[in-house]
């Protein structure tokens, strides 16, 4: 990719990025005052707890048994790119994934290629489809669902933790500060989605049409 597409794209992240934050911090003020306020207090309250302990046992489990962990870490990497691949219409010939290492080959147009090869840093695959199911799940088994969920944040936590950094190919094929600001942008797009996700009434799919009202919204106070 030429480096003027590079120069359009990070701006483009940073704008993207700031909106990203806005939602994020609206996303805990909402939480905060349900937290805090009387109504309803227990009804909210609760996710983030069993989130949070979902978030903390992959961790721990990595930490313990960091060697059984190995395989799962570089499977969700690997997973990402091929995702991503997938998505952007790029014909996947291999995936292959082991303790230590793992490789997969595609072809196709490498215009999108930054997306594939940034995927793991900052998209959770493995989290938004629990969280599109979550919406199906009986009231009484939401505390199991919200551990699991935050179980898959803890395993983003932990890979991302292990493997951002300037020793990556998969980013240092990009400009540097391409790379770490898409990272980032989309890294805030996922925590206000989860945030928005568990607002009163609401779902991945109410998040994410809310999203796109919300940005409408943005461009149009900017617009005029």
């Amino acid at each position: 990719m030429r480096k003027i597409s590079y120069i359009l794209i990070g701006l483009l992240m940073v704008l993207l990025g700031v909106f990203f934050l806005v939602e994020t911090w609206t996303s805990i003020c909402v939480h905060f005052k349900t937290f805090t306020g009387k109504a309803g207090k227990a009804g909210h309250y609760w996710w983030f707890l069993w989130v949070l302990l979902g978030a903390v046992i992959f961790p721990l489990m990595n930490r313990f048994l960091e060697k059984n962990m190995d395989f799962i870490k570089t499977f969700s990497h690997e997973f990402s790119h091929t995702v991503v691949s997938v998505l952007t219409l790029q014909r996947v010939h291999s995936f292959h994934a082991e303790e230590k290492t793992g490789e997969i080959t595609h072809s196709g147009n490498t215009r999108l290629g930054f997306m594939i090869s940034l995927a793991p840093y900052c998209f959770m695959f493995f989290t938004f489809p629990l969280m599109a199911l979550r919406c199906l799940v009986e009231p009484g088994f939401l505390p199991i669902m919200d551990v699991i969920i935050g179980f898959t944040i803890g395993l983003h936590a932990v890979c991302f933790k292990e493997d951002t950094g300037n020793y990556q190919t998969d980013i240092t094929r990009h400009p540097l500060a391409f790379s770490y600001i898409y990272i980032f942008a989309i890294l805030l797009f996922d925590l206000s989605l989860i945030l928005m996700s568990y607002e009163p009434q609401s779902n991945i799919f109410y998040a994410f049409r809310d999203y796109v009202f919300d940005f409408g919204g943005y461009v149009s106070m900017l617009w005029s």
